[in-house]
């Protein structure tokens, strides 16, 4: 469903204006999976001492820094300066990835 609505003209891919309404629904469905996996590593984030958390976190810090680019860039356009604090989440959740498989030191 969203490759089809990503797919539609009307999102004005090659234009500055775009079209926020399809942005927003583009952008739902994102938040969708998001919160349920917030979720799933808040139940689950212990178990076998994994200490996975600290992904919850990651994730929030992801969301809310992603939330006002995708809503404001438009008409504010250095409030893309917060993608930098969303891709060094991004980058903790590698690490702490990495850290579980013990290919990196970790606690």
């Amino acid at each position: 469903m969203i490759f089809v609505i990503c797919l539609l003209p009307q999102n004005n891919w090659t234009t500055d204006e775009g079209n926020m309404k399809l942005s927003i629904i583009r952008n739902s469905v994102f938040a969708v999976t998001g919160i349920g996996v917030i979720i799933l590593y808040a139940i689950s984030g212990n178990t076998y001492d994994y200490h996975m958390t600290r992904m919850v976190v990651a994730i929030l810090i992801s969301f809310g820094c992603y939330l006002p680019v995708t809503l404001l860039s438009k008409k504010k356009p250095m409030i893309g300066m917060l993608m930098i604090p969303k891709t060094c989440a991004y980058i903790w959740v590698i690490v702490m990835g990495l850290q579980l498989l013990q290919i990196i030191p970790g606690k």
